[in-house]
């Protein structure tokens, strides 16, 4: 196939699904030097995270949401003749995203069929399909449609994201400012995930996270803590700050940034990061941070962190018989034995912090 095409990527909901199509724009741009990579976004975070990545031409937003069904048809109906190749990378089991594919008028359209949901959410609008795969991490089903472009033997790079200098500056700054030196040992911690479609039930129990902190405070006195998370998690920060021990919560800090980018500059500043599955999980590995990643109703064969050093931690016991219960499609996440995801509630702090100093090293006496 031309190495010259114009590609169409198009829009994925979230930030770790945003990352984890990195390695494959990495081998689309050393296999493929002279195509014209174009990415849509619908967010402005997704769009933001990918800023600086050299293997995209083109890092666009349309505002979908805002622009309504009307406005989001006049728009995708206009890149009509810009672009030959269209790639809904997975998952993209939306009928939105395959209604756009179709209406950009790509004579290639690239992506999965999906086990539910599969026509509904008109995924045959593509003419170049693979089935999904339980097998397989998403980078890896993102990897496997490159065979459409003739790349047959692409590489499993990790996930990237690219800060400037002047944001590891500015991160530092806001370190002296909160009383930290450069060099100061932090963990960074996530306790919140995405709300949409219910996701908020992947959380791990918010009272969970001071018995953590206090947890690894006995272990390593030298440690901070960063609490991470988005404007809507503000409450759930500050209540995990609150129910630390009190010789402990002067060691712990909220962090509020006014963007995804700051965000990430101050976790790379971390030596380990603790989260639930969420976007901020994938940015710790695409930053290469050694990374504990709690999970339950979703599965770690899918998303986990990719590349980096890491430790998953999974429900065990009898009321972990039905995780993972979460599959990619539009409906909402709901337990399916009415325990109201009690395979969450059952993971302890102590098998945390197991993993934590297994990841790191640490001696516990």
């Amino acid at each position: 196939m031309a190495d010259n095409l114009r590609i169409l990527v198009l829009p994925l909901y979230g930030i770790g699904d945003v990352l984890m199509t990195t390695p494959a724009l990495k081998n689309m741009k050393e296999k493929m030097p002279s195509a014209r990579i174009t990415y849509l976004h619908m967010f402005r975070t997704t769009r933001d995270i990918l800023a600086g990545n050299p293997n995209i031409d083109d890092n666009v937003r349309f505002p979908f949401l805002e622009a309504g069904r009307l406005g989001s048809v006049k728009f995708v109906l206009g890149l009509r003749g810009r672009f030959d190749v269209a790639i809904n990378f997975y998952p993209s089991n939306r009928r939105d995203y395959n209604i756009a594919s179709f209406l950009s008028g790509c004579r290639i359209r690239i992506g999965h069929t999906y086990r539910m949901g599969n026509l509904g959410e008109l995924n045959f609008l593509k003419n170049r399909t693979l089935p999904e795969d339980d097998r397989l991490h998403n980078v890896e089903e993102n990897l496997r449609l490159l065979s459409f472009l003739g790349i047959t033997d692409p590489y499993p790079y990790p996930l990237e994201a690219f800060l400037t200098e002047e944001e590891d500056r500015a991160a530092l700054g806001w370190m002296m400012e909160n009383g930290m030196g450069g060099d100061t040992p932090i963990v960074g911690i996530h306790p919140g995930t995405s709300a949409f479609k219910q996701h908020v039930k992947r959380r791990w129990p918010p009272e969970r996270f001071p018995e953590l902190i206090d947890g690894i405070c006995s272990i390593r006195p030298d440690y901070n803590f960063l609490l991470f998370g988005g404007p809507e998690e503000a409450p759930l920060k500050k209540a995990v700050r609150e129910n630390c021990a009190p010789q402990n919560r002067g060691r712990v800090r909220v962090v509020e940034t006014p963007g995804i980018r700051q965000t990430a500059a101050l976790m790379k500043r971390c030596r380990l990061f603790i989260s639930n599955d969420s976007g901020l999980m994938h940015i710790a590995a695409a930053l290469q941070l050694p990374t504990v990643a709690i999970f339950g109703p979703t599965d770690p064969r899918w998303v986990s962190p990719w590349k980096c050093p890491s430790r998953v931690i999974r429900p065990d016991g009898p009321s972990a018989a039905c995780a993972p219960c979460f599959r990619y499609s539009p409906v909402p996440l709901k337990c399916r034995s009415r325990l109201d995801f009690k395979c969450l509630a059952d993971i302890s702090a102590g098998r945390v912090i197991e993993a934590a100093l297994s990841l790191m090293g640490w001696d516990s006496r």
